[in-house]
């Protein structure tokens, strides 16, 4: 610090004593504004351009200078004119001179500065220029220049928009990084984008404080001349890979309570994981578990703790290998959301595999067809009370929950998404806890199983209907894979024809017509949904932004052919004949991402939002352009209500 300061010093000596040999003729800079007589119209913004050629080996600097040097500052020669001029900074190069690191650019560079037009179509008046360029010396630099702003002439320069593409833009959301207080001079920055590190630059700028950035081999370090405790404003991090171009913001006492923060998401993350016990998707699962529970009213209490510590072990061993998995793709780069796995038709099979033999040994189809030595490992093996069979329904329950959002849920798995792989470990682990909470209660309180009905013959009904539900889930991931329909029917129904035949019930008999008829209309009533209901746009990452530049009111829903909640959110809310009158009254754009396979550009979107599962829904208008987030499950007016606040009438 204090050679840096000395170095500075001999800077400042040295500009004082030659800044006086140098006139406008021999200056090393030469400064013009573009265009000369217009504006530059970029992203539905009017720019002008201060061009600044610099002779070889001179520099000018950056808005953070680095261990010496002035960024440049203008305003009006006029101070009573009301329109303030927004410097904007093109990314900067970093300099080494006589041992003095400075940031900034050499050569040629266009600031692109930002002027309001309010209503005024011409802008004729003087601005001042202060600026400061360096090589063996430095030469502070003052200017006034005529400014010619018409703003009914639209020009259009390829140097310009080179310059203005390389400004750091807020929203791009390309970059993931994590902050952690090292100590109180220090703060630790991951970059998530591992795979590009060496490649990525990273500056930073505060208004209160002198920053400094050190790479190291796997991170950045920020370092502060002063106590973090001293520093009031945001901290802004512009950092590039060469292509993309991002600046960051945050807040130090957001990184300071972080322990408070982390706290906060976990209790979501525990009440998101319980809330899941209530949704359709696990159902047919813990159906089971119920099943097993009214055999172990006899059972003393040691069993029924073992057998219940069982599903505990496999749910909370699921949500691991799921946490484990995620960061493992994240490293390399792959785009993962909630409930990612649904979106790989392996999975569909293994998992469709899997449930189909579940309901057939609970509807007893094995003990028709299989020879008793093979039919014995198999109930061996499914039994819902042998170790295995408690310990894989645990498993099972967890992979078919994903496809169900619960309240909570979102936002903690968008926070551990977007954070350290440390977080990521213990949201799951949060989620896990919660879901398997019931099952924690019966471990620490067994004699709750008490309260259960005694077995009796009634249970071959019960167990007979559980095998119809695992037989609808069945039809639901067959669903998924595109199997035809009616092939499904036809399969599902030999399924329960045989069953018949071995039971002769008349219990059966009703359920299983029951089961059939609730299928050929819920599937029918699904297939034609959409033509019954609004005409959804399929979403493009250029449809929005087209939409709001008309000042449009839009409703966006991104959604799954896998996604229970979102089938629900459609039946309740958006296909309800009260929001679609309203949403065709109003003239609204419904776009809709169906995210049923990969796709980045759906990925990236809701990761602006932070969320990294559907359903996400979200409405625009002249009011609100940034968006409103909905929530997961869609209350019936919420649709209503917020195009409301974004100013439909």
């Amino acid at each position: 610090m204090i050679i840096n300061f000395f170095k500075v010093v001999i800077l400042l000596f040295t500009n004082i004593a030659f800044a006086q040999e140098f006139t406008t003729e021999n200056n090393p800079a030469s400064v013009s504004i573009v265009p000369s007589d217009g504006v530059f119209f970029v992203e539905d913004k009017y720019y002008f351009g201060v061009k600044i050629d610099l002779q070889k080996g001179w520099k000018t600097y950056w808005k953070n200078p680095g261990d010496a040097g002035a960024p440049l500052t203008i305003n009006w020669k006029d101070s009573s004119y009301p329109n303030k001029l927004e410097v904007l900074f093109p990314f900067p190069e970093k300099f080494l001179d006589h041992g003095v690191s400075t940031i900034g650019y050499e050569d040629q560079v266009i600031f692109p500065i930002r002027v309001h037009k309010n209503e005024i179509d011409k802008i004729d008046e003087e601005i001042n220029l202060n600026y400061l360029v360096c090589k063996d010396i430095c030469i502070p630099i003052s200017e006034t220049k005529k400014l010619k702003l018409n703003f009914l002439n639209e020009v259009s320069s390829d140097a310009f928009l080179k310059n203005y593409k390389t400004v750091p833009k807020r929203k791009q959301n390309y970059f993931n990084i994590d902050f952690n207080t090292v100590s109180n001079e220090k703060i630790k920055v991951n970059i998530k984008n591992n795979n590009e590190f060496e490649n990525i630059q990273l500056f930073v700028h505060s208004e209160d404080t002198n920053l400094k950035v050190k790479k190291n081999k796997s991170f950045f370090e920020i370092l502060f001349d002063d106590n973090i405790n001293s520093i009031n404003t945001p901290i802004n991090i512009s950092l590039s890979n060469g292509k993309v171009y991002q600046e960051i913001s945050f807040d130090l006492n957001k990184v300071q309570n972080a322990n408070i923060q982390i706290i906060y998401f976990v209790i979501l993350a525990f009440l998101g994981g319980l809330i899941l016990n209530l949704m359709p998707c696990v159902l047919p699962i813990l159906s089971l578990k119920l099943y097993s529970f009214l055999s172990l009213v006899k059972e003393d209490n040691n069993k029924i703790r073992h057998n219940c510590s069982l599903i505990v072990a496999g749910i909370v061993s699921s949500f691991l290998f799921l946490a484990i998995t995620v960061i493992f793709l994240k490293t390399f780069g792959r785009v993962v959301g909630w409930g990612f796995q649904f979106q790989n038709d392996f999975f569909l099979i293994f998992i469709l595999i899997i449930i189909l033999i579940f309901s057939l040994n609970l509807l007893g189809f094995f003990e028709i067809i299989l020879p008793q030595k093979t039919l014995y490992k198999i109930n061996n093996f499914l039994d819902t009370n042998s170790k295995s069979g408690h310990y894989f329904s645990g498993v099972f329950a967890t992979l078919l929950a994903t496809p169900c959002s619960a309240p909570f849920l979102g936002t903690a798995v968008g926070f551990s998404m977007g954070s350290s792989n440390q977080n990521i470990v213990i949201i799951f682990i949060s989620i896990a806890v919660g879901f398997s909470f019931p099952y924690l209660c019966f471990v620490i309180f067994p004699k709750i199983v008490r309260l259960f009905p005694k077995p009796g013959e009634w249970m071959n009904n019960l167990k007979y209907f559980l095998g119809l539900l695992m037989l609808l889930s069945f039809v639901w991931i067959s669903n998924l894979l595109k199997i035809d329909y009616l092939l499904i029917l036809f399969f599902t129904s030999i399924i329960l024809f045989f069953s018949y035949l071995k039971n002769r019930n008349k219990f059966i008999m009703m359920t299983s017509l029951l089961f059939i008829a609730t299928n050929i209309i819920l599937f029918s009533e699904f297939l034609n949904i959409e033509k019954k209901k609004l005409v959804w746009e399929n979403y493009d990452k250029n449809s929005l932004e087209n939409y709001l530049n008309e000042d449009r009111f839009v409703l966006i829903d991104v959604t799954a052919d896998w996604c229970v909640t979102c089938q629900f959110n459609k039946i309740t809310t958006l296909n309800t004949k009260k929001v679609v009158d309203f949403l065709s009254k109003n003239k609204v754009a419904v776009v809709r991402a169906d995210w049923t396979n990969k796709d980045k550009d759906i990925f990236d979107f809701i990761k602006k939002y932070d969320r990294y599962g559907i359903p996400v829904n979200i409405v625009y208008g002249p009011n609100n352009k940034e968006g409103i987030l909905l929530p997961e499950i869609l209350p019936k007016d919420i649709v209503i209500n917020k195009l409301m606040e974004v100013g439909v009438k």
